[in-house]
């Protein structure tokens, strides 16, 4: 009984044995590692936008602040004074004599009345002279005293006519000094300014100032208005300008530009807004133009193997084509050829 036992138990070892070498398990066996499934180009979503025709500008901008090119600033010249009442606020259109302000008169007012009353003393002196058969003599004496009265009396009055200033043209008044009723002004102070709204024009310095030569048309845009301009005056012009002012030995005008080196100024050729003056403005100049092209995105052309090549959507595949690139700007370039308008253009 023993042997048979000792008999099975080697049997089994020997089949195990046998087993194990031929690479089989009583074991389960484990399960393979899935493989990914093969992706086909045309299996890939692309994000495409079509080609289309339009107008590409390649231009120069620089923005600048409407003024006007005659100011007026307006104080009193020969006397100090305690504003009374103004008559407008900055922004009012005015015309050539309106009133802007005043000063106080009344002590101007009670000298006039006074030298009035000496007026008709004098004159009632000169009377009673020559009704009382006074000489020659006595009455232009006495007649002397009356002169001398309505010279007083007209520097007087003129004096209180100058208490009003007043607009010297038809403009708008820009701007009022930060005076109220009751404070005081200095002679020579300046109380208000007012422009001309029909000569305005815009300062600007460009990044290329060769570009804008005197005469050269440019584009004026305020908001979403567009108006007509022109240059008439750039640094080499003004550098002319200065020596013919200094060779005349003209004086300065106050009204005028104050013009600074490094700038381009540019003015209206047609109606301009008068509610423009202050507004912040865009002079555009167009360097070059071209219509009815298709223009892409630089972004989408690329440089392959020393190629210019744009990636567009061809049966379903992302495909390189050679195109010809013509005007260019910082955003967008025409292409000559290579590309039709419907073409899907591949953004990623």
């Amino acid at each position: 009984m023993k042997k048979t036992k000792k008999f099975i138990t080697a049997a089994l070892a020997v089949s195990i044995s046998s087993l194990m070498a031929s690479g089989c398990y009583l074991l389960p066996d484990e399960e393979e590692a899935a493989l990914p499934p093969a992706v086909k180009a045309s299996d890939v979503s692309y994000t495409t936008i079509t080609a289309q025709k339009k107008d590409l500008e390649k231009k120069l901008i620089a923005t600048g602040t409407v003024a006007a090119q005659k100011q007026y600033p307006l104080s009193y010249e020969k006397q100090n004074g305690v504003i009374s009442e103004f008559y407008v606020r900055a922004g009012e259109e005015i015309h050539e004599g309106d009133p802007i302000c005043a000063v106080d008169t009344y002590d101007l007012d009670y000298q006039i009345e006074e030298k009035e009353l000496n007026l008709k003393k004098a004159k009632l002196n000169v009377d009673m002279i020559y009704e009382n058969d006074g000489t020659q003599a006595q009455i232009d004496y006495a007649y002397v005293d009356v002169q001398l009265i309505e010279r007083e009396l007209d520097k007087l009055r003129e004096q209180r006519e100058n208490s009003v200033l007043r607009s010297p043209i038809d403009g708008v008044v820009s701007s009022l000094a930060d005076v109220r009723v009751g404070d005081s002004v200095s002679s020579g102070q300046t109380v208000a300014t007012v422009i001309d709204v029909t000569e305005l024009y815009i300062a600007v310095k460009p990044e290329d100032l060769t570009k804008f030569d005197i005469g050269t048309a440019v584009d004026i845009r305020i908001g979403q208005e567009y108006y007509e301009g022109e240059v008439f005056m750039n640094p080499s012009a003004l550098a002319e300008y200065q020596e013919e002012i200094k060779a005349s030995h003209e004086s300065e005008d106050k009204t005028a530009i104050a013009y600074e080196a490094d700038t381009i100024y540019v003015r209206f050729t047609g109606d301009a807004p008068a509610d423009s003056v202050g507004q912040l403005a865009d002079v555009i100049l167009i360097l070059d133009r071209v219509e009815d092209t298709v223009v892409i995105s630089n972004n989408l052309i690329k440089k392959v193997d020393g190629e210019t090549v744009v990636y567009i959507l061809k049966d379903g595949e992302k495909t390189p084509v050679n195109v010809e690139t013509g005007l260019s700007t910082g955003s967008q370039t025409q292409i000559l050829s290579g590309i039709n308008e419907g073409d899907e253009l591949i953004l990623k």
